[in-house]
């Protein structure tokens, strides 16, 4: 990875986890904090320290092959420091308190920042590695 692109990850990442760490305390203070034991949504769940584990093996795997992938592919490194950051955040707050801690209430869910840096990772890398693929694709036939 070029060291322009590393730096602007981990600047990204760290935003992310700034933000969500004073949005919770924030919250939290307000009394307005709802503590989530579970992942993705409620669908994985376990013992707290199963889910630690877990969060740190994904982490580091995202880290060690999806990240590369993204720079050697174009992508911004906004893209995937916003996915890191998210699950990064997320495990600060299980470290800290056993839990994550949600408090943006929509219909269908409570999430918080981190997990919003993760839906907006995630789906700004599906369309950016799609367009990177079609571009690489046209390239290639020409």
């Amino acid at each position: 990875m070029e060291r322009r692109w590393l730096w602007s990850f981990v600047f990204v990442a760290g935003a992310v986890v700034v933000d969500d760490q004073v949005t919770k305390a924030l919250a939290a203070q307000r009394g307005g904090v709802a503590g989530n034991p579970a992942l993705a949504f409620g669908v994985v769940g376990g013992p707290a320290r199963l889910l630690i584990l877990g969060t740190i093996v994904v982490l580091l795997a995202f880290l060690r092959f999806v990240a590369p992938r993204a720079a050697s592919l174009g992508i911004s490194p906004a893209t995937p420091a916003l996915i890191a950051g998210g699950m990064f955040a997320n495990l600060v707050d299980r470290l800290r308190f056993g839990v994550t801690r949600d408090f943006i209430v929509m219909p269908w869910a409570t999430v918080n920042v981190a997990d919003v840096a993760v839906i907006a990772g995630a789906v700004g890398f599906f369309f950016a590695a799609v367009w990177q693929m079609y571009r690489l694709r046209d390239a290639l036939r020409a």
